[in-house]
């Protein structure tokens, strides 16, 4: 019983039938003055196919009839999500911004065709997951558009150009079990700084989640991607992922939970740069805002680019929430936050709120009825959730020149209180007109009334500054339809054109779970900087009869007549290998560190932007760097090409010892001379003329031998010479010798490298491999004991073809715990460590919310008491406890901080790296170490197994003197 409910989760978490709706009231504290960035690289990465050559996706065998199953699990569930929660004794806002409608309507649509449907996903799945969560981008050539849970893409007068396909699809080379799944949750972005495409989905499989992020190859979305998969830093869902483009990273938003819980914000950066040029080793910095010493911050998301003009140099991330009085807040206000990562020094990054934040607006009220019941359709439709607990996607930001803006919307209460509720749409507009000035309301306004609901909706602005918002439109008397209003820059503060339908529903929603979507998307071409592109959802009378999951989706397209072309201009070229005049592949050239491109196969680059003068930088592998100062004119075609010098790319490995004056020991003492071999290879494309190496700095040692010569080192050629230091003489053993060469080609400085060297032999204390033992025994000097049921620790076979044995541990059904004690070791250094391979797959629930079996570390000295290693000092350089150890089931641990659940990151446990660094109180001291397995009454998994145990206590040096 005491797992049951995690079933139920896990239904809800797979088809996102789940949605945060209890704010929690905001602290007067800034967000981020005590929390600390954390960095992971990705987790897998590969290259997909292009996508124009997949199939159209059919359904799996065998796999329908239990998603639906899966579907009807999570229909029982629904009256039991989170409900809004408004704080006692709350101010109840009436709205203080109630648009004006202009007598002047909206643009007429440019362009309007369907898009993915409910039928889509049929055929692919063989069943109809709701809601459709309608999201899209648009590029020079293409509009690109995923639902829950399939993307397309289209050329800009709406032909489709590939079938409907799965996410899974692009991320199958990857291989992993995430990359098999299609969990929804998309985003589809385009980066018009680098002429890429972003494709994104969560992944549910297990704790810890994942983020799966595709970035286009080219310009083409039809293309091959970079795959990668991220692992999300704690066991938090990543719930709700809504991305920004910006100059130097794509930003990411979660709202995170734990089982049905709410556990804060998730604020992201990943490395941009390193995702356009397919590193595997590209990662994310993150923050974790967690709930409630931070509290749930409104929904928070981040800005998204628009348009060519980029934010001003060295711009931090921007992130939006709002704070509300029906929540607890002081007041109805804006909160801004700014993120900045720092990718080479992830503990530099900070995320901070701006000085102008709160920034107070016009009252609203966020909260809606309860269980869900907010938006009426005409019979038979249900009443539909409005979601008005969030921002909704996207925070639309504009470099408009003299200023910046930020767009962006929220639902609202717009039926007077004590009168039927009638969801409207909040709109704002911020601006900032000086770069060392604050964000202020520009306009804010909020667009409904007493008869219909408005819900759903997404803003965004074009580059003269017209503003537009779609959404949906839908009352007990009017179907669901899509609409769109807005206003020109020179409208009158605060007022909306009358509102034009983009397409009319004839059918409405009967599905159970009340939910319509969480997001739709509304863009601005790049192309033009003018127009407008949105998608949305309805349903025809048609598709209800057919299925009550019987979704469809709209794209179109308008734009306000008095927006003329923005200023674009062109700059194009090749890049050429100088020497050969050959093209250069995957040259990379930079425009003001802003634009971005790679070169093609056949060296091909082409950048849009607005007319300028702008500082342009070509570099590759194994040529010399090429600065160029080009002048744009408006309108212009602007031809660059360029030929790079091919240069010697100088390289180095590890440097080795090979003659020493003292002890014999591949290790530099105090005082000793050493004679190292560095060897060099020349990756380059141009052989050196007369590579000269000096050893030029550094520390720790004197008397360095004379600068070497290398001469000339071919391309691929590897060249080994000689250097000769003497160790200082008062150096501590256990400290590093900084070894500084530089590398000059006749008068040319062509490269540097530092290496380092050990002082002494590296003490080891403490050492076990577990091997060349016969089955179920334990080395000498081992010991193990059990209390109730639990078995003793004996030595078991993990890789049979490599006869590599471990220390295993079994699970108890019932209440005990047993021990395996480490032979008597002396630790003598303050900076011993113990290192261990750890692999275990002990009881939790699926989710890793609850711990019921656990394992711990403790410590003694002197055949004294034990400790936990944390309680004695002790602290996990890696692999350390997963959390606590529940209370509820006699297990004789509970409460104690333990490893749980599985060991790693994949679907099985495996075996991950624990360094544990000692107490400074272990020194001086005979020492032990104790593991144990705790478990409870009921349920059990595999146990617990370790491996190649070692201390590492400090290093060894001999007396020498030369």
């Amino acid at each position: 019983m005491k797992r049951k409910f995690v079933l139920l989760a896990l239904f809800a978490f797979l088809f996102g039938f789940f949605s945060a709706k209890n704010p929690v009231s905001s602290q007067n504290e800034k967000a981020g003055r005590e929390i600390e960035p954390l960095a992971r690289q990705a987790a897998a990465f590969a290259v997909s196919e292009p996508v124009s050559s997949f199939a159209p996706a059919r359904p799996e065998s065998g796999k329908t009839s239990r998603r639906i199953e899966k579907l009807q699990e999570a229909k029982e569930i629904k009256n039991k999500e989170r409900v809004r929660v408004v704080a006692p004794n709350a101010l109840r806002d009436a709205d203080n911004a109630h648009a004006q409608f202009l007598a002047e309507p909206m643009p007429a649509p440019v362009l309007s065709f369907d898009g993915l449907s409910s039928n889509d996903n049929a055929a692919a799945y063989g069943f109809r997951p709701i809601p459709p969560d309608p999201t899209g981008d648009v590029g020079p050539n293409n509009y690109v558009q995923a639902v829950n849970v399939l993307v397309r893409v289209y050329d800009k007068a709406g032909n489709a150009q590939t079938p409907p396909f799965k996410l899974s699809s692009l991320f199958a080379p990857l291989n992993t079990p995430c990359s098999r799944r299609d969990d929804g949750d998309p985003i589809v972005q385009y980066d018009q700084l680098a002429d890429r495409w972003i494709l994104s989905q969560y992944c549910t499989a297990q704790p810890p989640f994942r983020q799966m992020i595709a970035v286009s190859k080219t310009g083409n979305p039809a293309g091959g991607y970079f795959i990668y998969e991220f692992v999300m830093p704690n066991f938090k869902l990543n719930d709700y992922p809504k991305f920004g483009v910006w100059r130097d990273a794509y930003f990411m938003t979660t709202d995170q939970f734990v089982g049905s819980d709410f556990a804060g914000t998730g604020a992201f950066a990943f490395d941009r740069e390193k995702m356009l040029a397919g590193d595997p080793a590209a990662g994310y910095v993150y923050f974790d805002l967690a709930s409630p010493s931070l509290a749930r911050l409104g929904g928070m998301l981040p800005a998204d680019l628009d348009g060519l003009q980029p934010p001003p140099a060295n711009a931090p991330g921007i992130f939006v929430s709002y704070t509300a009085t029906e929540y607890g807040d002081a007041q109805d206000a804006i909160k801004i936050f700014e993120f900045r990562p720092n990718f080479q020094n992830p503990s530099a990054s900070t995320f901070a709120e701006r000085p102008e934040s709160p920034i107070a607006v016009a009252a609203f009220d966020p909260t809606s009825p309860p269980d869900r019941t907010d938006i009426a359709q005409p019979a038979p439709g249900n009443l539909l959730d409005s979601q008005s607990d969030r921002l909704m996607y996207r925070v639309a930001y504009r470099n408009l020149g003299g200023s910046e803006s930020l767009v962006f919307n929220q639902t609202v209460r717009a039926s007077p209180a004590g009168q039927t509720y009638q969801a409207g749409v909040r709109v704002y507009e911020l601006r900032k007109s000086a770069q060392n000035a604050g964000f202020a309301v520009q306009n804010q306004m909020t667009i409904g009334d007493a008869e219909a609901s408005r819900w759903m909706a997404s803003a965004a602005q074009d580059f003269q500054g017209n503003l537009a918002v779609g959404y949906s439109l839908s009352s007990s008397e009017k179907k669901p339809q899509i609409v769109y209003s807005g206003r020109a820059f020179a409208d009158a503060p605060n007022a909306v054109r009358a509102e034009r339908v983009l397409h009319e529903g004839t059918g409405v929603q009967t599905a159970f779970g009340f939910r319509w979507g969480d997001y739709s998307t509304l863009v601005v071409d790049p192309t033009d900087d003018c127009t407008f592109w949105y998608t949305n959802e309805y349903y025809t009378a048609e598709s209800q009869q057919e299925s009550q999951f019987g979704w469809k989706t709209r794209v179109g397209s308008f734009k306000f007549p008095t927006c003329q072309n923005a200023p674009v201009s062109t700059i194009q070229g090749i890049v050429i290998d100088a020497a050969t005049g050959l093209p250069i592949s995957n040259a990379v050239i930079k425009i003001n560190s802003n634009y971005i491109r790679y070169t093609d196969a056949d060296g091909n680059y082409k950048f849009s932007l607005p007319p300028g003068t702008y500082d342009l930088s070509v570099e590759a592998r194994g040529y010399g760097l090429r600065l160029e100062v080009v002048s744009v004119p408006d309108a212009a075609n602007i031809t660059l090409n360029i030929a790079l010098h091919p240069n010697a790319l100088i390289e180095g490995t590890s440097v080795e010892i090979v003659s020493e004056s003292c002890a014999q020991n591949s290790a530099v003492e105090p005082g000793e001379t050493v004679t190292i071999n560095l060897p060099l290879k020349n990756n380059g494309n141009a052989p050196t003329g007369d590579l000269i190496v000096g050893l030029t700095g550094g520390t720790g040692f004197i008397n360095p031998s004379p600068p070497q010569k290398y001469g000339a080192v071919g391309v691929g050629q590897t060249v080994v010479r000689s250097f000769t230091i003497t160790a200082a003489s008062n150096i501590s053993c256990g400290e590093q010798i900084t070894l500084m060469f530089r590398f000059v080609d006749g008068a040319q400085l062509v490269g540097a490298l530092t290496r380092t060297l050990n002082v002494g032999v590296r003490r080891i204390a403490l050492s076990e491999s577990f091997n060349n033992l016969s089955e179920s025994n334990l080395p000498p000097g081992w010991m193990t004991s059990a209390i109730g049921a639990q078995e003793f620790w004996r030595s078991v076979l993990v890789e049979p073809t490599q006869m590599d044995f471990a220390a295993f541990s079994g699970e108890a059904v019932s209440p005990s715990v047993n021990e395996l004690i480490s032979p008597i070791f002396q630790i003598t250094s303050p900076r011993a460590q113990l290192t261990f391979r750890n692999k275990y797959d002990l009881e939790s629930t699926f989710l890793r919310n609850k711990f019921y079996d656990g394992a711990v570390l403790e410590i003694r000295y002197n055949r004294g008491q034990w400790r936990d290693i944390l309680q004695a000092g002790g602290s996990f350089a890696s692999g350390g406890y997963d959390g606590v150890i529940d209370s509820c089931c006699q297990n004789p641990l509970a409460g104690r901080f333990a490893w749980s659940s599985k060991s790693g990151t994949n679907a099985d446990a495996e075996f991950i790296l624990t360094r544990v660094n000692l107490p400074s109180s272990a020194v001086g001291k005979k020492v032990q170490f104790r593991w144990r397995v705790g478990t409870d009454t009921g349920g059990r998994r595999l146990g617990q197994w370790i491996d190649n145990v070692e201390v590492q206590d400090g290093f060894v040096c001999n007396s020498c003197s030369n």
